[in-house]
């Protein structure tokens, strides 16, 4: 699976737009700094998201953090990372 940060496949390559996939890490505690580790497997549950629509690729990936707490008692805030990009097929000749 192709992954790219930038809006178009490196090499050149036609797409088409399958659509917005996004999938998320396991939560963790917040208090634990989140390492490149976290937005690998964030990336990697990313990629299998896509394959499920057939995509070829990934374009504009971005990575985002959540956290939640819970205010009514004095817990351990949670955090886990999200990746999100749009996925494509590349174009096939005829």
């Amino acid at each position: 699976m192709r992954v790219s940060f930038g809006q178009t496949l490196d090499g050149g390559w036609s797409t088409t737009a399958i659509g917005q996939v996004s999938a998320a890490g396991r939560w963790r505690g917040s208090d634990a700094f989140i390492m490149e580790t976290e937005r690998e497997a964030a990336l990697e549950a990313l990629k299998r998201e896509a394959a499920e629509y057939g995509a070829d690729g990934i374009v504009g990936v971005r990575f985002e953090a959540d956290e939640v707490r819970n205010p009514d008692i004095d817990g351990v805030a949670l955090r886990r990372v999200t990746a999100m990009g749009m996925a494509v097929r590349i174009a096939r000749a005829a």
